[in-house]
């Protein structure tokens, strides 16, 4: 049915207004946004630049299917949901190396990448398992870096509550060598006692003619963790380096691909009470990961993708005791070609756990044109999640682990349409539905007793997600998004900590614009209604002055001044305002 209805292929015009997208995280191999048949959203470097944003966290706001519950401003801590799953149901990929951490997923937003080496994001909606393995049950965050090139650039910047923050890059061709190093340093006194940060992010990046190209980076945050995990004035340090090399396979026989290897460390030093003596919980957990990817066609319509994956995690912790994890997998992807704008790509992934088995994980999707103007797509997946050593093995005042939890399950659908009006416009419209089994969360019978962590049992989310995005050549881009989510879990005879806090509604209103005297105005209008009926609109503004080689800029977040909470218990800054070259 699906190949008689969308046989029409679109016209030069539709396909030059999302010719500039091509999409490397949604299927085995990069596509182009005309044969995509996943919801992806790409947030370029020119948002980067235009926006008012200095993390990663901060730029995924932008979007109203993500929910980033931030402890803070410039992303110090924060959780990444996507379509109401729960923080540690999102993958965390940087140009595909998971980032996901074995000890607990609240350290899932460390991203050990400087905001001004970010290339893009593409974020994926939707199971992601048949591809990616473990934990891509809302979707999937791909921050993908910047190549090495000829660079030399500075900024500095100062503002409120002791504000000081810097971002540096250089980079050259030396002997056929590209090499491109880069620092981010910035602290505060915090705009409330216990709320303190520094942070400090180095990255290097080598590419050598050979093709083949090693990434290091080192991340150090230290932050004032008041009330973050209970009514305590904590304390926190994280301390993280990743070291990756990837490059291409020699073509043999038709086949050709990619190669990646790298390893991960990510240190904890969390201190529940400073106001009283007692010993900090320090945590260290490794990880290892190599994969390799090959395609060949098969066909004139058809193409394969097979690919390869082993990894292993361990942990030493005071606390959690001492613990190792490994893991392999195999998976496969075709994309198959029907008609003239017909694409169809079946996957399937073998996952093999030492603690915990086994999982299967297919997905089958497919887009198509309808007419000149109207894509349609439609997905199915399966995706699965392993507990963290937190979730199985911690112990403190307020928190309790449980050693025999199992996996979580899930099952997704999705369907959704894509309309191109006219040159510079687009809109679309998705609805989904996910549901979630042996769903992991916190509960407790009582306020006075501490939460323990148990397999809760089905979750049922449904969804709406719309969009309208213009672009205007030599103006700007405005977008505006806005997502509907209803979830239903089994009745519960306890109280839950994290599996029914998500947004009901949530609306992103974003724009950049090009004013009169060269002024580059960058807007976000947030608004967020919880389930639990909290709602909240911040607005953060960015303007900036082009002069010769120099850019001046302000930036002001939530400029409105609301006093809220993204999570429950943690006060978020009002009014903050920096200024910088």
């Amino acid at each position: 049915m699906l190949a008689v209805a969308l046989a029409a292929a679109p016209p030069a015009g539709a396909q030059d207004a999302v010719q500039e997208h091509v999409v490397v995280t949604a299927h085995a191999e990069e596509v182009p946004y005309q044969t995509l048949a996943r919801t992806v959203v790409v947030l370029t470097r020119d948002d980067i630049r235009r926006l008012p944003v200095r993390s990663v966290a901060e730029l995924l706001a932008y979007v109203s299917s993500v929910d980033v519950r931030s402890r803070g401003s410039f992303g110090v801590q924060a959780d990444f949901a996507i379509r109401g799953a729960t923080f540690g149901q999102t993958l965390i990929l940087v140009d595909g190396f998971r980032i996901n951490d074995a000890q607990s997923g609240h350290h899932n937003a460390d991203i050990p990448v400087p905001i001004g080496e970010v290339e893009r994001v593409e974020i994926l909606f939707g199971p992601g398992s048949s591809l990616y393995g473990a934990d891509a049950f809302g979707g999937i965050v791909n921050v993908i870096t910047r190549r090495a090139g000829s660079r030399r650039d500075v900024s500095v910047g100062v503002g409120q509550f002791g504000t000081v923050e810097t971002d540096a890059g250089i980079g050259g061709v030396v002997r056929g060598v590209d090499e491109s190093l880069a620092l981010s340093a910035n602290r505060s006194d915090g705009f409330e006692a216990g709320r303190s940060f520094r942070t400090v992010s180095l990255s290097s990046r080598t590419l050598f003619s050979s093709g083949t190209r090693l990434w290091a980076s080192y991340l150090d945050k230290d932050f004032g963790a008041r009330g973050f995990y209970g009514p305590a004035l904590s304390t926190e340090r994280t301390r993280q380096a990743l070291f990756v090399v990837d490059g291409s396979t020699r073509e043999r026989r038709g086949w050709k691909g990619t190669w990646q290897a790298g390893y991960r460390t990510h240190g904890d030093v969390f201190l529940y009470d400073s106001t009283r003596a007692g010993t900090p919980s320090v945590h260290r957990s490794h990880a290892l990961q190599g994969s390799v990817r090959l395609q060949r066609p098969v066909a004139e319509r058809t193409r394969v993708t097979i690919g390869a994956e082993a990894g292993a995690d361990r942990i030493r912790s005071n606390t959690l005791g001492n613990h190792r994890l490994a893991r392999g997998s195999v998976f496969a992807e075709v994309q198959q070609r029907l008609g003239s704008r017909v694409f169809v790509y079946p996957g399937l992934r073998i996952d093999r756990y030492s603690t915990f088995g086994g999982a299967v994980s297919p997905s089958l999707s497919a887009s198509g044109w309808a007419s000149s103007v109207l894509k349609l797509s439609a997905s199915l997946g399966r995706a699965f999640r392993v507990p963290t050593f937190t979730e199985r093995f911690y112990l403190d005042p307020n928190n309790r682990g449980t050693p025999s939890l199992v996996p979580e399950r899930a099952w997704s659908y999705e369907a959704g349409a894509d309309w191109l009006p006219a040159p510079g416009w687009i809109a679309g419209v998705t609805a989904f539905r996910r549901i979630d089994r042996d769903t992991i969360d916190f509960v407790r019978p009582t306020a006075q007793v501490p939460w323990q962590a148990a397999n809760v049992g089905r979750v049922a989310t449904t969804g709406t997600e719309v969009t309208l995005e213009r672009r205007v050549s030599g103006i700007g881009v405005f977008a505006a998004r806005y997502t509907h989510l209803d979830a239903a879990a089994d009745v519960l005879p306890v109280l839950s900590k994290y599996v029914l806090e998500y947004a009901r509604q949530s609306i992103a209103l974003t724009g950049s614009a090009t004013l009169p005297g060269r002024v580059q105005l960058g807007q976000r209008i947030d608004y967020k209604r919880r389930r639990d009926g909290r709602e909240y609109r911040v607005a953060d503004t960015r303007l900036a002055r082009r002069l010769g080689a120099a850019t001046l800029f302000v930036e002001g977040s939530n400029l409105l001044d609301r006093r809220y909470q993204e999570i429950p218990g943690v006060d978020m800054p009002g009014r903050w305002v920096r200024a910088g070259i």
